[in-house]
This record gives C-alpha cells, structure tokens and sequence, in this order.
C-alpha cells in the first residue's frame, strides 16, 4: 500500500488549483499586429489635423481671392460705366439748342413712348441717349420729361382728388436693378422682356428701332402726299387745258 501511494505521487503530474486554472484561460490577450505588414496603414492623427488645416486655410484663401476679383472687376465695370455715361452726357448736350420751339412730332412720339412704357424716370444716361437718338439736346429733353410728370400730376388731380398723383404714378412702377443702379420702370415693361435684360444696351436698341420706325412711317406719308399733291396738280392743268377754245 505505502509503495502504490508513493508511485502515483510521483507519476500523477500536478496540477494548479481550480481558481487559476480557470483566471489562465479567460484572461483576453491582445493581438500582436505588424503594422509594417498592413495594406492600408493608418495615418497618425496629428498629420490628419494638419491636412485639413491647411485644406481649411487653401480654402479660405482662394475664397479671399474670388472676393477680391469680383470686387475688383464690379469696381472697374462702374469706373467704365460712369466714363461712358459722361461720354454721352456731352455728346448730348453738344447737340444745339432749339430753344424754346417744340419738339416735332417724331422727337415727341420717341419720349411719349418711353414715358408711357418705360418710365417716367429717365436717369441721365437715359436722357443723354434718348437725345442722341432722336437729335434733341439733353436739358430739352430732361425738361420735357419733368412737364410731362407735372401735367399727368395735375390731370389725375382733377379727375381724382383725394388720389394723390404721386401714389398713382409710384402704383404704376417696379424698381430693378440696370448695370449696377436701381431704375424704376412701368409694370408694362416687364411683360414682354425681364428685369435683368433691361440694360442701357438694350434701352438705346428699342428707342433706335422705334425711332427708326417712326422716321420710315413719317417719309412714307411725306411721299403719299407729295404723290397726291402732284396728282392734283396735273388735274388741274389737264382740266385748265380741256376749257380753252
């Protein structure tokens, strides 16, 4: 019995106790990973930071740039614009005077017609043009414009006297912005072309075609009745030559 005991102490290995055993074989081991041998290596936070720092700054600074530019180019579009408004303005007022004859009646259809569809308002770069066009000098026509205003504010008046006339003239407008100023133009101008295609280009290309149109109207007519005059007249010499004897 004593030899049997000793041989299994000696052969029967040893072995820990329950608790350890069990701590051994949950604890979690972390993984040793090479990071040398990974595809897609991970880039360290402060070079990330730095990056998108100097994204943010290239960003803000292209930004800077574009406003510059635009301000730049809206300041040399104005400095153009004010140059050539004072070109016209001289050429406008080199035109002589006609004192105080009227206009005639083509240089009179030509305002109406922009006081009635476009506006009642005319800057000087309006006026300037609209004299060259139609050959009136500037103040003449800036003059007709302002009577114009007076009379219409003296026959909505009478027809209406608790209307005031500035209300009714200001229901009949629309502010919008032309080549960097504000206009106010009839509603009617709107109908049939937007805001933003009215520009001084475009004002002096309806006010040439209108007055182009008048001035072939008016020689027609001029024609027709020279025609019909010298119908008459050779009439009249045929009728004189059938009563002699």
């Amino acid at each position: 019995m004593d030899m049997d005991e000793n041989v299994r102490s000696v052969t029967a290995p040893a072995l820990p106790p329950p608790e350890k055993q069990s701590r051994r074989t949950l604890r979690k081991r972390n993984p040793v990973v090479d990071k040398s041998a990974l595809r897609f290596r991970p880039i360290p936070t402060s070079t990330s930071t730095s990056r998108s720092r100097s994204n943010n700054r290239g960003a803000s600074e292209e930004d800077s740039n574009k406003q510059k530019q635009t301000g730049q180019t809206s300041h040399k579009n104005s400095s153009e614009r004010e140059a050539r408004v004072r070109e016209l303005k001289n050429r406008a007022m080199s035109i002589p005077s006609t004192g105080k004859t009227p206009a005639t009646v083509r240089q009179r259809m030509v305002m109406q017609m922009v006081y009635d569809e476009i506006t009642p308002y005319p800057d000087e770069a309006w006026v300037s043009q609209l004299g060259i066009i139609i050959n009136r000098e500037y103040h003449q026509v800036k003059n007709w414009f302002s009577n114009q205003r007076q009379k219409d504010a003296r026959d909505s008046r009478q027809q209406s006297p608790s209307l005031a006339a500035t209300s009714a003239l200001e229901a009949s407008l629309c502010k919008i912005n032309c080549d960097g100023r504000e206009m106010r133009v009839r509603v009617s101008a709107l109908d049939s072309c937007s805001a933003e295609a009215w520009t001084d280009a475009f004002f002096d290309e309806v006010v040439m075609i209108h007055n182009f149109r008048l001035l072939a109207k008016l020689s027609q007519d001029e024609a027709r009745a020279a025609l019909h005059d010298s119908n008459i007249s050779t009439t009249d010499t045929t009728h004189a030559h059938s009563r002699l004897p």
